[in-house]
């Protein structure tokens, strides 16, 4: 007894329908849940990196505090031994406190660089200037200068001033940078943060093995930092100098 093609092939849908079936009701369980884990994880990364933040915030304001009220108690016991002491003696005594004023004034650089009180203000031109002049040491010189206008809104100031400060850091110490200069401008509803160097051979070779491998903490830290803003970086060498633009979204603008 011989079988007809077409009710061979109904017997074949028959049999296969049901597999196909959980296995297509599998892949959209899998896609759905594959989507909600990625924004569990997104959620996570934006999670930690507000942790860190107010980590630092919170150490940051303990050790001004901590250096705060130690150096009144220092002073008062200077003052007094001042009143017993001469000669020689005071001379050393005066040097103590001239060692302790150098040694507060560096500690609440520290404090200050570790979370400024112009990135709790939302003070966003402050916050680069003083990150650049926090760079700028010995032979290196970093300079700030915004044309910009008008800024986003929202947190983005967070994530991306700790972006360029890695950026700047990178630089400096891969791309063997000495000058660079930070500028921030507004056009076409975007706002551009750009960091411009000498496209140094070191710089050359640091950018080409970092776009073979895209690898180390410091890399993915900016990658993080720019994806929790919303920004997007672009690397460009034009006439001997690198830039690095970071842009972000400017539609709900603040005017400064």
């Amino acid at each position: 007894m011989f079988i007809s093609g077409d009710t061979l092939l109904i017997k074949l849908i028959t049999i296969t329908l049901p597999g196909l079936c959980i296995l297509l009701g599998t892949i959209i369980y899998s896609f759905v849940v594959i989507n909600r884990y990625s924004k569990t994880l997104k959620r996570l990364y934006r999670s930690s990196f507000k942790g860190v933040d107010t980590e630092r915030k919170r150490i940051a304001t303990e050790l001004h505090d901590h250096l705060a009220i130690h150096s009144i108690s220092f002073f008062e016991e200077i003052k007094t031994l001042k009143s017993r002491l001469t000669g020689v003696d005071l001379y050393h005594l005066e040097q103590i406190e001239t060692n302790f004023n150098m040694f507060q004034y560096k500690t609440h650089q520290i404090v200050e660089y570790m979370y400024p009180k112009v990135l709790v203000d939302l003070d966003w031109e402050a916050s680069f200037k003083q990150l650049a002049n926090e760079l700028t040491m010995g032979s290196i010189r970093v300079d700030f200068e915004s044309f910009a206008i008008t800024s986003p809104k929202n947190d983005w100031l967070f994530h991306t001033y700790w972006a360029v400060k890695e950026i700047v850091t990178n630089a400096i110490r891969h791309g063997d940078a000495k000058q660079i200069q930070i500028t921030a401008t507004d056009e076409d509803n975007l706002f551009i943060l750009a960091i411009h160097y000498m496209a140094s051979d070191d710089a050359i070779r640091w950018h080409s093995k970092k776009n073979k491998t895209n690898s180390g903490l410091g890399n993915i830290i900016i990658q993080d930092r720019l994806s929790i803003a919303g920004a997007k970086m672009i690397i460009e060498f034009i006439d001997g100098v690198v830039t690095q633009s970071i842009i972000l979204k400017n539609e709900n603008i603040d005017f400064r």
